[in-house]
């Protein structure tokens, strides 16, 4: 089974510093049918203005990802962590037995894009880490997050492997699994014959086979779910 929801139907959030839209209820925003989707509760967009910075926050038992898009982001945490990653970035905070964390655009000139993905662990009460990584720019689908950290992949500890695609008028399948979330970036995709557009999403149940065709540039980003 497959559930679309368009980029005009997102939550949306707007606090003059920063903009946000969300796919599953989050904040004030609640749609019932669309709470999650197995252990993924977040997938927000985020833009905050020049200077602006994340309140901090703390959290414990979250694989919080963020895919820095455009942009500086300052990443900093009680576990010691201090990183300034540009654009076409991700990093994954394990935030464990519990991290105090923020992100702020080191920017005083331009806005900071960036996705949030939170994702409930396999087990509670893990020691926190913090990762990061560029991602690339060729043609495919490449591995960025997955359980065992293969190919130079960040670790998650929980059962899923988030993918980042880019395809122009190229075709191709996508990994099986249980359940699956697929969130399209930037272009034109076409998925098991339905076409989506920058900023749609899709939830895949019992799905035995994803085939995407990328009709204008495609990029977007892909995960297996129990």
């Amino acid at each position: 089974m497959i559930r679309i929801k368009r980029a005009s139907d997102r939550g949306y959030a707007h606090f003059g510093w920063l903009e946000s839209r969300h796919v599953f209820s989050f904040g004030s925003y609640f749609d019932p049918d669309w709470m999650g989707i197995s252990e993924l509760r977040v997938a927000n967009e985020d833009l905050l203005q020049p200077g602006a910075a994340l309140d901090p926050s703390k959290h414990q038992d979250l694989e919080i990802i963020s895919v820095i898009l455009d942009g500086k982001n300052l990443h900093t945490d009680s576990l010691g962590s201090r990183k300034l990653l540009q654009g076409r970035s991700l990093q994954l905070l394990s935030t464990g037995t519990g991290t105090e964390f923020t992100e702020q655009n080191a920017s005083l000139e331009s806005s900071l894009k960036m996705l949030q993905f939170w994702v409930i662990p396999e087990k509670n009460g893990n020691t926190p880490r913090y990762q990061s990584r560029k991602l690339l720019s060729r043609e495919g689908i490449q591995l960025i997050i997955s359980p065992d950290g293969r190919d130079d992949s960040l670790q998650i500890e929980q059962n899923i492997e988030m993918y980042q695609f880019r395809l122009h008028h190229k075709s191709c399948g996508l990994p099986e699994a249980g359940n699956g979330f697929l969130y399209l970036l930037k272009g034109e995709l076409e998925v098991n014959g339905s076409v989506l557009e920058a900023g749609d999403t899709i939830l895949f149940e019992d799905e035995p086979l994803i085939s995407l065709r990328g009709i204008s540039k495609a990029e977007g980003f892909y995960f297996t779910l129990p």
